[in-house]
């Protein structure tokens, strides 16, 4: 049975309004038959003691969610006809409040009315992250946003140069909703318990006490055999991490049975290769979903069940590949705070024109090959990225771990924990397939570590001395 108590607080009006955690089909005042949509509103209902803003965030996020899960199945041209209202109203907000892109499309004499629609994207200038880096804090941002009420979020700097973003209010609630709407689209309930572990700790809110959205923070920090401790004692039913985080704890488990496997397992952050995720499912009884996502542009594409590419959530952002396989440009739909307008990744990418079996409408990425500079280049200009390797690698089962360096002057060392007696036939497969002159060095070695934080990459180009 809900209730509701009214009163004040310092001129603000808070309320309690409680539904049933065994049923949250019912809430006060109505019956919701959709379970999919009773989950939505049990965040609405179990919200509890807020003030007027936090009230409005939670109460809008059950809405915004419908309508997002909604768009999955949309026919192509109602999700075009979307996506061009949006990236017209981004466009011009931009070109009118925020100094960077002002001066940005004024130099190459570009104005917004010269794009007539989504075919015209290419005549929008490309932004990247050296100029976001070299712009003034306060021109990235649109007029009237105040740096000292933003969020500041730093991205990993795996490139040698992070860069930081700064959230406000309304862009910080439209990532979460993009990151949410990924969760419910793996069956993600509002009840569900989940087992989160980063170098940096989130924010506890105090309706996650009233078991909506209830969360562990663990440290990156703490030794793997502490995360299998929590999990085995708390029984998550979600569990988010990188993918070389899900490994160590994986192993960390050892040979104990889970006797309640979590439901859903997410690996973002870094590269889930297949052997990972063999031990993920091994060990923790569940098929990771892979996420890809960018600190400057929230989570936007995602496997569905059939782990078959990845979605993009195109209500939410457009993507852009050049050629077949080539540079990832993305547009953050919803960001208005600090605009994302033709963002170049630095990810390379292709897309899959089939459509996938799950019936979602949503574009689909084949590949995800990883950021332009850890790869492989070539004499003849040819790009190798890491599920080049995989391929040939993951014949052998004598390797337990590897990693390809890249050298100035195409020299590459592949450094392998295997078995000595199948070097040489390691070395003759990767000599036959890449066919071109590279100085190929094959560096045994006993462990390929990372350090707490640092994000597995299976292919590094190390910068010339």
């Amino acid at each position: 049975m809900g209730w509701t108590l009214r009163g004040n607080a310092r001129g603000s009006k808070w309320l309690i309004f409680a539904i049933s955690r065994e049923n949250p089909s019912k809430s006060l005042g109505s019956a919701v038959s959709d379970p999919a949509a009773a989950q939505l509103e049990y965040a609405a209902g179990t919200l509890a003691f807020a003030s007027n803003d936090m009230l409005w965030d939670s109460l809008q996020m059950p809405r915004l969610l419908r309508r997002a899960l909604a768009t999955s199945r949309w026919p192509p041209e109602k999700m075009r006809e979307q996506q061009w209202r949006r990236f017209r109203r981004l466009l011009l907000h931009a070109y009118t409040n925020v100094p960077m892109y002002r001066d940005l499309y004024d130099r190459h004499g570009f104005h917004p009315r010269d794009v007539r629609g989504l075919h015209d994207l290419s005549r929008v200038p490309i932004v990247d992250k050296g100029l976001l880096q070299s712009s003034a804090a306060e021109t990235v941002v649109a007029r009237g946003v105040r740096l000292d009420r933003c969020r500041t979020v730093c991205t990993s700097g795996s490139t040698g140069s992070p860069l930081r973003i700064y959230l406000n209010a309304a862009d910080q609630r439209w990532q979460r909703v993009t990151a949410w709407r990924i969760l419910f689209e793996q069956g993600y309930r509002w009840t569900d318990r989940t087992m989160e572990i980063r170098m940096i700790t989130g924010d506890r809110h105090f309706v996650q006490s009233l078991g909506v959205a209830p969360k562990d923070w663990l440290s990156l920090m703490d030794p793997p055999s502490s995360w299998a401790s929590h999990l085995l004692a708390t029984k998550p039913e979600v569990i988010v991490a990188g993918a070389s985080t899900l490994a160590a704890l994986a192993k960390a488990l050892q040979d104990r049975t889970l006797s309640h496997p979590p439901r859903l397992v997410i690996s973002d952050s870094e590269t889930l290769a297949p052997p990972t995720r063999e031990l993920i499912r091994r060990r923790l009884g569940t098929d990771p979903v892979d996420v890809f996502g960018l600190v400057e542009l929230s989570n936007f594409a995602w496997q569905c069940e059939e782990r078959r590419g990845f979605h993009v959530s195109a209500d939410s952002h457009i993507v852009e590949i050049e050629g077949a396989c080539g540079p990832m440009i993305v547009t953050d739909l919803g960001m208005t705070g600090m605009p994302m307008i033709r963002y170049d990744t630095g990810d390379h990418a292709e897309f899959d024109s089939a459509v996938c079996a799950c019936g979602r409408s949503l574009p689909l990425l084949r590949h995800i090959h990883g950021r332009a500079v850890d790869s492989i280049t070539l004499p003849s200009g040819r790009r190798l990225f890491w599920p080049f390797f995989h391929e040939i690698l993951g014949r052998f089962p004598e390797i337990r771990q590897w990693r390809v360096v890249a050298n100035p002057g195409h020299s590459v060392r592949v450094q392998l924990v295997a078995d000595a007696t199948a070097l040489p036939a390691i070395r003759h497969a990767l000599e036959l397939t890449v066919s071109e002159p590279i100085a190929l060095v094959i560096e045994p070695v006993q462990a390929i570590t990372w350090r707490p934080g640092e994000k597995q990459r299976l292919v590094v180009t190390e910068a010339a001395p």
